[in-house]
């Protein structure tokens, strides 16, 4: 049957006995979980069985499965629907809310999982009738899990007609919320997300292309320049992802932690395409966050590298910040140790005749940025 034909159709499978619910007394407020999948089969089971112990129901939009998703779903008891892809993300996760008949929502894709115990923990009140959404921290393992980032963003929110998600791509839910009256708590609660363990291009010039389309009806946005600018540096098409980002380092439009990562990713631009002198002016300032301070030492270390003061690089990469930064490949950060203690043991030695810059300065090119 194609996906058009499948349109608003369910597929219906019977639930396992074994799914619980979050709330069966009428006072307390009721969560389900709104998810839009395609070709996850070998995912979304980990995903689904991270929220049966607190989701009244989960529905799952398929927006054109060519492998087992919908029957899998099924099977873990979510109510699975289809509807085709419209390019838009914002379109397919307001069509799953459609089909939720719970008092709030949690939005989970199928390559996370709901750190349930941060849940029971540090879930507010959803009784409050102040509070309309909650911000969750979404911690992305990156590069096979060696490195993590997080980010905050509001993924539990009230079903109400007024708040629905915006923008095609990078999808906001927060200032609907806030038009509708509500208020959005912060909370411990933690998503663990797996999809960029690996990197995607096919997923990377899909984003571009969306994020261009979206810039076309609202040019003057920073938040979309900033999301394309990070979408270019993903694909290494530097020249594209620094033009963008560089302004952004001081838009008071973004928050300090966009600004930052802005500037870091304008920093490890400029080295990889040998603009040391412009890298170390994005370097200058300390960042706020431990992981983000970090990788900005990770960076410097790299441009010292490239100046030839492995002394300097070492003592960077060295430093107790580096060594904790989850945005490092610490790995990789050990192995470059031992690569510039080499080159200052031969440096010292041979003070004419170094390591050929060109070698190792296309290893730095690579693995600083």
């Amino acid at each position: 049957m194609s996906t058009e034909m499948q349109a608003g159709r369910r597929l219906r499978l019977h639930k396992f006995d074994g799914l619980s619910l979050f709330s069966m007394d009428s006072q307390i407020p009721t969560v389900g979980v709104a998810m839009i999948a395609r070709d996850c089969a070998e995912t979304i089971a980990r995903a689904l069985c991270s929220v049966r112990t607190i989701a009244r129901q989960i529905v799952v939009l398929d927006t054109g499965s060519h492998d087992r998703t919908p029957t899998v779903a099924a099977r873990l008891g979510a109510e699975v629907y289809f509807h085709p892809w419209r390019n838009d993300f914002s379109d397919a996760r307001n069509l799953a809310l459609d089909y939720l008949r719970t008092d709030w929502v949690l939005v989970l894709d199928s390559d996370e999982e709901l750190d349930g115990e941060s849940f029971r923990a540090h879930c507010p009140n959803l009784a409050d009738p102040m509070i309309g959404g909650v911000e969750l921290t979404i911690v992305s393992a990156l590069e096979g899990g060696i490195t993590t980032a997080e980010h905050r963003y509001t993924r539990l929110f009230r079903r109400h007609r007024d708040i629905r998600f915006e923008g095609a791509i990078h999808e906001q839910i927060a200032a609907s919320i806030q038009r509708a009256g509500f208020e959005i708590a912060r909370s411990q609660v933690r998503i663990l997300h797996y999809g960029y363990q690996t990197v995607q291009p096919e997923k990377i010039e899909r984003n571009i292309a969306l994020l261009h389309a979206e810039l076309e009806r609202q040019p003057d946005s920073p938040w979309l320049r900033y999301h394309l600018g990070l979408a270019y540096f993903a694909a290494g098409k530097f020249d594209s992802a620094a033009a963008l980002l560089a302004p952004l380092c001081t838009c008071p439009e973004l928050s300090a932690e966009q600004r930052e990562l802005a500037r870091l990713r304008a920093a490890q631009c400029a080295l990889a395409q040998d603009r040391l002198l412009e890298a170390e002016q994005f370097l200058e300032l300390p960042c706020s966050d431990i992981h983000r301070e970090g990788l900005r030492m990770f960076i410097v270390a790299g441009v010292l590298a490239a100046r030839r003061k492995f002394s300097s690089a070492l003592e960077a990469l060295e430093h107790p910040t580096t060594c904790a930064s989850g945005l490092v490949n610490q790995l990789q950060r050990e192995r470059f140790c031992e690569h510039l203690r080499a080159l200052g043991a031969t440096q010292r030695l041979q003070a004419r005749t170094l390591f050929p810059l060109g070698q190792s300065h296309a290893e730095w090119q690579t693995l600083f940025r």
